[in-house]
């Protein structure tokens, strides 16, 4: 039978069968190289035992690449939770701050009323302290009118008792002239000192 040489790939003639030859060792005439002869058959079997080594080299491979993924998808998953349960809580703070910013603003607008009405105290006590002071001078006018008047009253009584004492000095005594006997006398008297002279 006719081979290929492995090396120099110059055709070799073997007198013996293909299935004689299997794993001998067979030397070219031409290069002079030595090699062991494996059929297609051997040669097909060999390859597909290498691609079936490769094959589970390979899923294994995979299937240690999918464990360290299904462990990845585990970690993953329940960082997935975890980050849910995160944003829930993250949720009711963002709620917390918008209420606390309402109460900033309310708080905000608290502070501007109390401004206001501090304003208002402000203006309100120049005003008590203003008019506080109007009726101050107006008390020390009425006070010194009052007692102007008190001086003026106290002169006008003291000269009223003066000509009550001086009426009182100048009264006609009547029993005095209820002595007298004469009956026309008196009574001409009487007439004279409550009438004037021109009724006589």
């Amino acid at each position: 039978m006719l081979l290929d040489c492995k090396y120099c790939k110059n055709k070799i003639t073997i007198d013996e069968e293909e299935g004689a030859l299997e794993g001998k060792l067979i030397t070219c005439y031409t290069c002079k190289e030595d090699w062991i002869y494996h059929s297609k058959t051997f040669f097909l079997e060999s390859r597909l035992a290498e691609l079936e080594q490769d094959l589970n080299k390979k899923e294994l491979q995979i299937n240690e690449k999918n464990l360290k993924f299904n462990e990845r998808i585990n970690v993953l998953e329940q960082e997935l939770v975890n980050k849910r349960d995160e944003l829930e809580i993250q949720k009711r703070l963002e709620e917390k701050v918008v209420k606390f910013e309402g109460r900033i603003t309310e708080s905000e607008k608290l502070n501007s009323h109390q401004a206001d009405l501090e304003t208002k105290i402000f203006e309100l006590e120049k005003e008590v302290k203003k008019a506080s002071e109007v009726i101050n001078d107006k008390n020390k006018n009425i006070e010194k009118k009052t007692n102007y008047l008190e001086m003026k009253t106290v002169t006008v009584n003291d000269t009223i008792k003066e000509k009550k004492q001086i009426a009182v000095n100048d009264v006609v005594d009547f029993k005095a002239f209820e002595t007298k006997k004469t009956k026309k006398g008196t009574n001409k008297m009487k007439k004279n000192f409550f009438w004037s002279s021109s009724d006589e």
